[in-house]
Parts: C-alpha cells; structure tokens; sequence
C-alpha cells in the first residue's frame, strides 16, 4: 500500500507532464477561404512588445472580431471566410503576457493599438464571451471608432453563483478531461459534457464541431494559466454601470443552451444598452457561433445589412 502512495503521485505527475507536451506541441488547423485555400495570417507586435497571430482579410467596411478567453482567433474559422467575402476583417488572438500589475483595460488599448496600426478608424467590433467584455468596454471608451456592436454569449461581470454545486464541480472536471486525456477518451468524455449542456459544449446538432474545436484548435493549445489570467483581469471590473453609455447600433446574440454565461446575463446586456437587439441562436450553447455557424452567420449578416442602410453607419472602408 505505502509502495502504491508513493508511485501514484509520481505516475501522475509523468502523465500530466506528458499531457502538458503533447498539448503543448498542437498546431492549430488554419482558417480555410471558401477554395480551401488558407487565408493570410501574419503577426502583430504591440507597443509593449507582445506578439500575436493576427488575420487580416478581405476588402470593403472593416469588422473587427475578438475571441473570448482561450483567445484564438481559429474560434471564428466559420466566420472569417464568409465575412471576408463582403467586409476587410481583422481578427488577432489575445495576448498571452498577462503581468500582475496588468488591468483589463490593457486588452482594450491593444483593440485601439490593433486598429491604428492598420489605418482602421471606424469598425463594427464582436466580441464572443470574453472578447464581448473586451468590446463593450472599447465602445465605452472610443465611441467614435465603433460603427457597430456585437456581443456573443458574453458577460459584463465575473461570476459562478449561477452555476450550482454540480455545475461547479463538473466544469473544471470537464476542462481536466479534455486537457489531460487521451484524445479518444477525451472525445467520448467531450461527447457526455455535450449531452449535459457543461462547460463551453452543448447539445446542438452541431456539438461535434464544438468538440473539434476543443481538441484541436481551443483549451488544449492554450494553457489554463494564460486563459485563467486573462478572465482574472475581469475579475476586477463590471460593466453593467457604464453600458447606458453606448450609443452604436448593438446586437445581442445568444445560445439558449448556454450554461456557462447564461442567459439572463445576455438579456441584462441588452437591457442596458439602449436600442440594443437580442436574438437567440436556437439549439445553441456558449459557443453558437461554433456549433450552429449557418443560424449564427445568417443572424449577424442579416442585422448588419440593416446598419448599412442606416444613414451614416460609415464604417471605414479599405
């Protein structure tokens, strides 16, 4: 028993060291146009010397597109190529470099950075979960940059009062089973979170594409730290109090199905922001624009085709 003690600590250890390599040596798939082709992704260095991967294409109005937390801009691999067939579209990741003295308004000046250095003036900004926040409070502070707004299944506050007991014990068991086990089980443990609606999965027809991004392109090439590090930045702020404040035509889009930024919290958001729109991506959960890109892309082109017919929307054109 006492051999047994001591080697278990010592076998876990090697195996979540080789987890961490295995992760550690994932290369996204890239984000494909419509011939299958790659689209051109390059990288930025902002003025405190962190890098990102970033994707510029596309001619016409700009839409600048924000991750969320894991903070890759892959996550909108099924909005990229279509957008970029009408629009110029800048999607970077966020930044890995999070100091302690860093605060979450850091991640909105790299949003201005981003934009000036690419002769972006005007944009419509969206923003999924953590990248909403980043976007509503950029809209906040420059309302002249901000054409449009989109926030996706995001939040104006840190909280897990919501979740429940079971919920807050079965996420971080859910991100534990994706990160550290083989992949094959780790698909079939990502198969039962869907069933569940836990975590970032849901029960949509389109869940196994909320799995592949999980494998492949999501949690398991970010470590927790980075992603933790960037919600904690959040941590410090709400939003609520400022969102009267903006004034830009705003869409709320949400996935009924969505346990981890639930519902009420979308609803709250769009409350606040006067004028904004709510819709629901139907059968959807945190990650709709994934899981159910064709009802997600449609709602979206389907309301900015409308602030385009709005006089002086102006977004810059390139």
């Amino acid at each position: 028993m006492i051999r047994w003690l001591i080697a278990f600590p010592m076998v876990a250890g090697a195996w979540l060291w080789l987890m961490g390599r295995r992760n550690a040596s994932l290369r996204r798939p890239p984000v494909l146009d419509d011939l299958g082709m790659p689209l051109p992704a390059s990288r930025f260095t902002y003025s405190d010397g962190a890098s990102v991967g970033l994707i510029d294409a596309g001619e016409g109005p700009v839409i600048l597109l924000i991750p969320g937390a894991d903070g890759m801009k892959e996550t909108f691999r099924y909005q990229l190529p279509l957008l970029s067939q009408f629009y110029r579209v800048l999607c970077a990741d966020l930044r890995d470099e999070i100091t302690s003295e860093m605060r979450f308004d850091r991640l909105v000046t790299d949003v201005d950075e981003l934009m000036a250095a690419h002769a972006v003036s005007r944009a419509v900004v969206v923003g999924q979960s953590l990248g909403g926040s980043i976007a509503m409070r950029f809209a906040v502070q420059h309302p002249e940059k901000v054409a449009a707004l989109v926030v996706v299944n995001s939040l104006a506050r840190v909280s897990y009062g919501h979740l429940g007991l079971n919920a807050a014990l079965l996420a971080p068991v859910a991100m534990a089973t994706i990160r550290y086990f083989p992949t094959a089980l780790g698909r079939l443990m990502a198969q039962l979170w869907s069933r569940l609606n836990v975590w970032v999965f849901d029960s949509s027809p389109g869940s196994e594409r909320v799995i592949d991004y999980v494998l492949w392109s999501g949690p398991r090439t970010v470590h927790p730290r980075v992603s933790g590090a960037r919600v904690d930045l959040l941590k410090k702020e709400d939003l609520r109090p400022e969102l009267g404040a903006i004034r830009v035509p705003t869409l709320v889009l949400k996935g009924p199905l969505d346990r981890y930024t639930p519902v009420a919290w979308s609803k709250e958001i769009a409350e606040l922001i006067p004028g904004a729109r709510y819709v629901e991506i139907a059968d959807s959960g945190h990650c709709s624009h994934i899981s159910m890109p064709e009802a997600f892309n449609r709602s979206l082109l389907g309301w900015l085709s409308e602030v385009d017919r709005q006089p002086g929307s102006g977004e810059d054109k390139a």
